[in-house]
């Protein structure tokens, strides 16, 4: 079986979740003798738009397109002519029986449609709600979760200017972008769900949780005294939706608890700054032992409905606590109280009070259920996809 993954990023280039994740799918499915090949884009300023690379990184055969350029249309969001082309070039030669999606942002939408021409089966993993909402993340133009994407709002809400001519027509080329797809792949049920309310069949949605390389994170529990002081951290990009207003607020009105911050930021930090939150920059996820081992209690405070954050179920690898907001697939992997615990997402005053309650005694952090076993390995995860090619082919 040959089967082609395409995802909008992918290391070391990029490193967010999706990029992560499509990362170690590649990798299994090579060890597991599937022929896999990448097709992705670059950002690179030095070099022509849509030049091509054709490399091999870790014993995989990619292909990256050149996409420098950043300041887009509404409608450059979704259709990119050249992108088009590039794609089907690689897909007559790489002649794959199975094309998996991860994103298509940044690349172009038409490539399902390529696909589908050419009668490749399609598997596509959600990684959020791009499919229906320019942004991906399902929140309006004030920040504030968005209830139902409609011509209306989605035009209200675009930060690229547009009419309502050009989103309807965008919306409806979608609708049949997702119609076209033979498998959605969601990690969480709160996608699965959000997919089934906008028309998608739910015998099309397979829910399965990320793999992750298991191996990897090195499993790390302590045992927390009374007067221990602790180290919260933060690991992620540190955008708004991301919470981290809200964290840093938190920790301002908390000057004897301590926060760091993994994530890269620019001249914002300035305005996030406090004597006891330490900001200490990006971090390859190679390197993530390094990280983990220097956090008591991991932090995800997205205001947003996250997917299923690889953050969380890598500290669960790791051994270590997790606070997170009560939302969407946050809420799924976290049982307030049982495996960690929740507070009311956007609420820098929930949050507060619970930092409040774990520092006076931390030993309320040793009862919390150990969740190691609960993360699917990425084996067995590739297991399953592949169950899901096979079907297809």
């Amino acid at each position: 079986m040959r089967v082609l993954k395409v995802i909008h990023g992918f290391p070391p280039d990029y490193m967010a979740g999706s990029e992560v994740y499509s990362y170690h799918l590649v990798k299994e499915l090579i060890n597991q003798n599937i022929e896999t090949y990448v097709f992705t884009r670059v950002e690179n300023e030095f070099h022509e738009p849509y030049r091509v690379y054709n490399e091999t990184f870790e014993n995989i055969n990619i292909q990256r397109v050149n996409k420098p350029q950043r300041d887009y249309l509404y409608t450059d969001k979704f259709y990119d002519d050249k992108m088009d082309e590039l794609f089907k070039q690689y897909l007559l030669k790489v002649n794959p029986d199975i094309v998996h999606f991860g994103h298509l942002s940044h690349l172009s939408t038409n490539l399902i449609a390529i696909a589908k021409e050419l009668k490749i089966p399609i598997v596509y993993t959600i990684h959020d709600f791009w499919l229906f909402c320019v942004k991906g993340q399902m929140v309006n133009e004030s920040g504030s979760i968005c209830q139902m994407p409609s011509i209306e709002n989605c035009t209200k809400c675009s930060p690229y200017v547009c009419k309502e001519n050009d989103v309807k027509k965008v919306l409806n080329h979608m609708n049949k972008v997702v119609n076209a797809v033979d498998v959605f792949v969601s990690p969480s049920i709160t996608l699965k769900d959000f997919f089934v309310s906008q028309g998608v069949d739910s015998d099309r949605i397979k829910y399965m949780k990320y793999g992750f390389n298991n191996e990897k994170i090195k499993f790390n529990k302590k045992i927390f005294l009374k007067n221990d002081k602790l180290n919260f951290g933060f690991m992620g990009r540190v955008i708004p939706t991301k919470g981290v207003k809200v964290l840093t607020d938190t920790f301002k009105e908390l000057p004897n608890e301590s926060l760091s911050i993994y994530g890269n930021i620019g001249v914002q930090k300035r305005f996030l700054e406090a004597s006891n939150i330490v900001f200490k920059g990006s971090y390859n996820n190679n390197t993530i032992n390094e990280v983990l081992n220097d956090i008591d209690v991991l932090i995800v405070p997205s205001t947003w409905y996250e997917n299923a954050p690889l953050v969380i179920q890598e500290a669960f690898l790791a051994g270590i606590p997790v606070i997170t907001s009560n939302i969407g697939g946050m809420k799924e992997l976290v049982d307030d109280g049982v495996n960690g615990y929740t507070f009311e997402a956007g609420n820098a005053q929930s949050l507060g009070n619970l930092i409040r309650k774990i520092s006076e005694n931390p030993t309320l952090l040793n009862s919390l259920k150990q969740c190691r076993d609960s993360v699917v390995d990425i084996k067995d995860d590739v297991k399953s996809i592949v169950k899901v090619y096979k079907s297809l082919v």
